[in-house]
């Protein structure tokens, strides 16, 4: 008997998770149309997250407006 009533929730259970969430189109009538996407910017987005460690220890990350590049290193260019 207890066999019988598990097998018989088991198959509610499965019938249950075999239907349909939302409702079919109708033959013959177009889905309403959507808003158009955003638009793409030109430039990139985001730049890898490393880090380049400079020779006094501090470090410096990838700039996007100069393609990437890392930022110049706090003590370049002093003599």
């Amino acid at each position: 008997m207890i066999k019988t009533l598990a097998a018989a929730a088991l198959l509610l259970m499965l019938a249950g998770c075999s239907a349909p969430l939302t409702a079919q189109p109708v033959a013959g009538k177009p889905s309403p149309v959507g808003p158009p996407p955003p638009p793409m910017p030109d430039d990139p987005i985001a730049c890898a997250a490393d880090v380049q460690q400079c020779p006094d220890g501090s470090y410096v990350s990838r700039n996007p407006a100069n393609g990437c590049a890392f930022e110049a290193c706090p003590d370049a260019g002093r003599p």
